[in-house]
C-alpha cells in the first residue's frame, strides 16, 4: 500500500516555524540539567508505513541528543531532572483512526505505529493536541516529569519531517522545535 492511498486523520492545518506549549505545573523544569529518554524503543520492530525508513528514528535521537548537549543537558541513567520523548506524525487508514480501535497509551506515531505510545499525563496543558491531530509529518517533542510523569512542555513543527530526510535535515528541525524551550 502506498502512502498515497492513505487517508489523513489530521484535522490541524499547516503552521509556520515551531511552536511550544507549556504546563502550568511546570514552573521548575528550566533548571532541569539531566535527562533520560522516557521510554528505551521497543523489543520488536516497529510496523512502519512504506516508505519510512528506521534510520529516522536513529537520526532523531542523535539529532536530539546533540541539541539537548549542546544547550548543557546531561544524558543520565538514573534519577534524571527530566524525560524526553518524541513522535512524527503519520497519517492513519480511516478505518483504523477510531477512538474503539485503541485504549489509552495507544496511538500512532513513527516510533510505535500501531502499537504502544507514551502514556503520561497532560492535565491542565493548554491547547494540547494528541499525536494523531497533527498534520503528517509534525516532529513533537515532549519533556515529561519523571516523578509524576507528567507532560512539562511540548515543542513541535507541523509538517516539517520527511521520513527520507537525511541527518542534517532533521538536525535543522530538531534545533528549531527545541529552540522553542
Amino acid at each position: 500500500m502506498s502512502a498515497l492511498q492513505l487517508t489523513s486523520c489530521v484535522t490541524t492545518s499547516a503552521s509556520l516555524g515551531a511552536k511550544s506549549i507549556k504546563a502550568p505545573y511546570a514552573n521548575n523544569f528550566r533548571g532541569a540539567k539531566t535527562y533520560s529518554w522516557y521510554q528505551t524503543p521497543p523489543p520488536a520492530g516497529a510496523e512502519y508505513i512504506n516508505g519510512y525508513k528506521a534510520s529516522l528514528h536513529k537520526n532523531m535521537i542523535q539529532a536530539i541528543e546533540k541539541e539537548l548537549q549542546e544547550r548543557g543537558y546531561t544524558k543520565v541513567d538514573e534519577n534524571p531532572d527530566v524525560l524526553v520523548a518524541y513522535d512524527v506524525s503519520v497519517s492513519v487508514p480511516e478505518e483504523k483512526d477510531k477512538t474503539e480501535k485503541f485504549s489509552q497509551g495507544f496511538g500512532y506515531s513513527y516510533g510505535y505505529m500501531s502499537g504502544y505510545r507514551y502514556d503520561y499525563g497532560h492535565a491542565d496543558m493548554p491547547g494540547y493536541r494528541s499525536v494523531d491531530l497533527f498534520k503528517e509529518g509534525t516532529l513533537i517533542i515532549d519533556f515529561i516529569n519523571p516523578r509524576s510523569n507528567m507532560l512539562l512542555w511540548r515543542g513541535w513543527a507541523e509538517g516539517a519531517v520527511n521520513p527520507k530526510d537525511n541527518y542534517k535535515a532533521v538536525e535543522n528541525k530538531v534545533e528549531e522545535v527545541i529552540g522553542q524551550l
